[in-house]
């Protein structure tokens, strides 16, 4: 194995240690970073100054950066769209191909070529700009936008004439990326920011003063949806307290009145269950709800307009426990005209799919194009025999696929050619498995595990986990996942407690007071691996991003000696005070807050930032972030990069790649392989692997 990389000079501005200490519910707890949370001060700009010539000598010493970058730009080299959104014979997706920044939105008329309607790169060229949403009207004639500029997150909406390329509305200030409601072509609902924190859902129409737009819906809560169905007769509102508490339903009949007095009824209430549900409207005035409420793994109910609530609900569709519904498109039989439902479900982490008739009765098995994923299940919302999706799975980069009723079975979409980095021969490609593994506390816990053919170990392995918002680490591509495997490593997925892998109940067992067992499964999983000699302390690295960046920081401060390296990406590492920036409050219901009691203490045993200890070995550690994160605030990243760095005594280093003109979400694809280029040869420089290992 190769020597690490000397640890970088530590010159320039050092932090400031400030005898910051408060008593929260008792508990003496220090903060000595805290003028790092001003990333404006002039202080702040001048320690980000000195972490930038840190990084930047760290890095040159990073053996095969080109090879990783090649190996990145190789296995990146796809041409992919989306599934199409259709409105009256109008087909609309998002297409890119090898080496294009940014995916740009196309349009296919009915019978004609495809051209490009919206193109992120000619508003900017060097990819600053991205396209966060994009709504087609229910005729085709329009198409509601929006567009942020160097990650802000702050997007306007606009109105495109598909016809002429042309803007004829907006902008309109919305605060944050809105989701739109037409109601036919001339009018649509939008959600603006209220003046307490909450939302308000507006309606706009076309050509007027957005100024005088009329609230149809307020509340509070700090999360609200709208969608609308294809007639724009019925309007649906979701409100909730934050990311992954229950939520409430409304329904409105916009028939009984005028659209700008809607008389929304109450359909749904899961806040005091912490359960949620979602109306799906259907071809032929048919609703259906999807809901975890009383079926942890979900199911799928009828609606009856005239009785909406839920205690009126039937269920069509039941759950079927250790298998997680989680998209439904409702199709019309063209022999009949009858509904027909393909429901996808996850089981063991791979996806299914099965065709039901309209009482529910399942009709035929439907096999995938393969054990991976399915995502963006959509059909035309007028009734059609088709549906289309993204199939992928950790070897086949993102492909649409169409079921048609009449073959029942899914084909590649002719209109949505693929090109793939080229496969290697059956001998020759990579090894994907699944294994189940024992957290402390007994939990079998599932992990899947991506190695080069032919290699056994110990080999350099990286190991991720989200373990958050019920969210799921399903089989999908990744250049970092392929370009690593290629040059020898193995890389490992954990599916943890607090993601949604195995239900709701897997989730609650990872959130707020089960924080702890989401850390504890993903420790448990690097001990896994080291124990069955699939790696060492010395060839294992841990990465993540976002809350999988908290799991990293989380992980790495419990037991440093299970790594050689870790990095740790737009984290939430202070869990005292991360509530009171970004989109912090939305997470309460995740995480807690330290604003209660009992909900403190915990989140004390475990929050990364205060428990970094001085004198403690720890390993090399990368931490990134955008200069500014509208949604994870970075002041998170430069507060835990202090005290790692004066703390650690194990001489491997401690660095802060620091990025201006990106966010939180999309990037150019020069920008995404440029940071996973850095983040590939940081692990590899401490772990051993060279670029070429496989091939010897």
């Amino acid at each position: 194995m190769s020597s690490a990389p000397p640890h970088p000079r530590t010159d320039g501005v050092p932090a400031r240690r400030d005898a910051v200490v408060e008593h929260p519910h008792g508990h003496a707890v220090a903060d000595p970073y805290r003028w790092l949370e001003d990333g404006r001060s002039p202080e702040c700009a001048a320690w980000l100054e000195a972490q930038e010539r840190m990084f930047a000598e760290a890095a040159a010493s990073w053996p095969h950066r080109a090879a990783w970058r090649e190996l990145l730009e190789e296995a990146a080299a796809v041409t992919a769209g989306s599934p199409p959104v259709w409105r009256r014979g109008r087909r609309f997706h998002l297409r890119t191909t090898p080496g294009r920044q940014l995916p740009a939105l196309t349009v296919t008329e009915p019978g004609g070529p495809s051209r490009t309607l919206l193109d992120p790169l000619a508003e900017d060229a060097s990819g600053a700009v991205t396209l966060d949403a994009w709504r087609p009207s229910p005729g085709g004639n329009l198409l509601a936008y929006q567009m942020s500029h160097q990650g802000d997150e702050r997007p306007r909406l606009r109105v495109l004439d598909v016809a002429s390329g042309r803007v004829v509305d907006g902008p309109l200030e919305t605060g944050r990326v809105t989701p739109v409601a037409w109601l036919g072509d001339t009018a649509f609902c939008y959600v603006s920011a209220s003046g307490n924190g909450g939302r308000r859902l507006r309606l706009h129409r076309i050509g007027t003063d957005p100024g005088h737009d009329p609230v149809l819906f307020t509340t509070d809560l700090p999360q609200l949806s709208v969608t609308a169905d294809p007639s724009g007769r019925r309007l649906a509102v979701s409100e909730a307290p934050g990311a992954t508490s229950g939520n409430r339903l409304w329904l409105a009949d916009l028939r009984d009145g005028p659209a700008e007095e809607p008389r929304f009824l109450p359909v749904f209430d899961g806040t005091d269950r912490s359960t949620r549900a979602l109306l799906k409207f259907a071809p032929g005035g048919r609703i259906h709800a999807v809901t975890d409420d009383g079926a942890p793994f979900g199911r799928l109910c009828a609606v009856d307009p005239a009785a909406p609530h839920s205690r009126d609900w039937e269920t069509v569709i039941a759950e079927e426990p250790g298998s997680v519904l989680y998209s439904c498109a409702a199709l019309t039989d063209p022999d009949d005209g009858g509904l027909r439902l393909l429901v996808a479900r996850t089981r063991r982490g791979l996806s299914t799919l099965r065709l039901h008739d309209a009482d529910g009765s399942p009709l035929a098995e439907v096999a995938t194009p393969g054990p991976g994923h399915v995502s963006r299940l959509t059909a035309p919302p007028e009734g059609a025999p088709s549906a289309w999706f993204t199939y992928t799975d950790f070897t086949t980069p993102p492909q649409v696929h169409r079921f048609d009723l009449r073959g029942r079975r899914c084909v590649p979409d002719p209109e949505e050619p693929a090109r793939t980095p080229d496969r290697p021969a059956a001998g020759k490609r990579p090894r994907v498995e699944q294994v189940t593994y024992t957290s402390d506390d007994g939990t079998p816990v599932r992990m899947h595990l991506v190695t080069p053919p032919g290699r056994t170990g110990p080999l350099p392995t990286l190991l991720t986990a989200y373990g958050g918002f019920g969210a799921s680490t399903p089989p999908t591509y990744s250049p970092s996942v392929a370009a690593w495997v290629a040059a020898g490593g193995a890389y490992a997925i954990a599916s943890v407690r607090g993601g949604g892998e195995e239900g709701t109940g897997w989730h609650a067992a990872g959130r707020g007071a089960g924080k702890p067992n989401a850390i504890t499964d993903l420790l448990a999983a690097a001990r896994w691996l080291i124990g069955q000699g699939r790696t060492g302390p010395d060839r294992l690295a841990i990465r993540g991003s976002s809350h999988s960046g908290f799991m990293v920081a989380a992980a790495l401060t419990r037991e440093p000696g299970l790594f050689a390296a870790a990095v740790c990406s737009d984290p939430v590492t202070d869990m005292l005070r991360y509530h009171l920036f970004g989109l912090g409050r939305l997470w309460t219901e995740e995480f807690g807050t330290a604003e209660d009691p009992d909900q403190c203490a915990v989140l004390l045993g475990y929050s990364p930032y205060h428990r970094v200890r001085a004198g403690t070995p720890y390993p090399a550690v990368l931490l990134t972030c955008p200069r500014v994160d509208p949604r994870v605030d970075s002041l998170h990243a430069r507060k835990m990069t202090a005290a790692l760095q004066h703390a650690t005594t194990s001489g491997h280093p401690v660095v802060l790649r620091c990025e201006s003109g990106v966010g939180h979400g999309p990037r150019s694809l020069d920008r995404g392989l440029g940071l996973q280029t850095d983040v590939l040869a940081f692990c590899a420089a401490h772990t051993g692997l060279t670029p070429g290992d496989a091939s010897r």
